[in-house]
């Protein structure tokens, strides 16, 4: 029996130490077989992807923010870790670095298994300007199959990469299609302004400016700084609730109302309050919980009558 080699690939929100992991996978050999094992899990960072992080993995900040946090699956990441007689990834010094700062974070030890980097293997065997796994995949005749690195993906080209690496020709290509991660939470579609007013029928002809919102908003103690997409989102959760509370024209309040009808009967209808949840009481505490916006939701319809 060989080595349990876990060949590992992580995705991140940067590549600053104060970053956060977003997504990992792993596969499974048994020396240099794969044993049919893998895992691919992802987790909500807390915070925003940098702008280049975010297109190389294309996990969404909106999407991320729904999924369990790393602390969630910690045990059983770090089981799997403690398991492995050698861990292998490209580049597995950063790979290691940033797990180690969520395992600290869980109050847990750095870890300390055995590693082999393939970017240093390839290097010591090909002498290349260039040792990305693209680039390695390239030159032993690999592709990805996606525009995006998935952690997934690259952790059976990685495999590859390694059995390459110790002349292992065989390739052992991934699952077709990739599979999601296996904790992955469904998460509703992001609303932005413009579908505030496709939801709404009164807002088509005049939507009312979000300048218009802010100020109503500031009315009330409440401010909001720029005009983001993001800043939309959360005047979605909130302007049905200034307009509410400031007792509004029965004009406005027809609108108000066809908003939450329009949303009520889907998921969408989450989002919003989501949002809401978050902004009032701070970005750092967790959502309300499904029931308590589902109530939320009743009281605001009630409010209308």
């Amino acid at each position: 029996m060989g080595k349990q080699t876990l060949i590992f690939d992580v995705e991140t929100t940067g590549l600053a130490t104060y970053d956060r992991v977003v997504s990992i996978a792993g596969v499974w050999c048994d020396g240099l077989t794969p044993t049919g094992e893998h895992f691919y899990l992802v987790f909500n960072p807390r915070k925003s992807s940098h702008p280049a992080a975010a297109a190389a993995h294309g996990l969404s900040d909106w999407w991320l923010r729904y999924q369990p946090v790393f602390e969630a699956h910690a045990h059983e990441l770090r089981a799997a870790f403690d398991r492995a007689d050698l861990v292998v990834g490209h580049n597995v010094g950063f790979d290691i670095r940033m797990l180690s700062h969520e395992f600290a974070k869980c109050s847990m030890p750095e870890l300390s298994s055995e590693s082999y980097c393939t970017m240093a293997g390839f290097r010591s065997r090909v002498a290349a300007a260039r040792a990305n796994l693209d680039f390695c995949l390239n030159h032993i005749g690999l592709n990805r199959t996606t525009s995006v690195h998935s952690a997934f993906e690259d952790s059976f080209l990685t495999m590859n990469l390694y059995r390459w690496l110790h002349d292992e020709a065989a390739c052992c290509a991934p699952p077709s299609p990739l599979p999601a991660p296996s904790n992955a939470v469904n998460v509703p579609k992001e609303i932005v302004w413009a579908d505030v007013v496709d939801a709404t029928p009164s807002w088509q002809s005049c939507p009312p400016p979000q300048e218009k919102v802010i100020a109503m908003l500031a009315e009330l103690g409440i401010e909001v700084a720029g005009h983001s997409p993001r800043t939309a989102r959360m005047l979605l959760a909130a302007h049905d609730y200034a307009l509410m509370l400031a007792k509004r024209t029965p004009e406005a309040t027809g609108q108000i109302r066809g908003l939450i009808c329009a949303l009520a009967d889907a998921d969408a209808f989450q989002e919003p309050l989501m949002e809401w949840s978050r902004w009032s009481w701070g970005r750092s505490n967790p959502p309300l919980p499904r029931d308590a916006l589902r109530s939320y939701a009743e009281d605001v319809l009630a409010g209308l009558d």
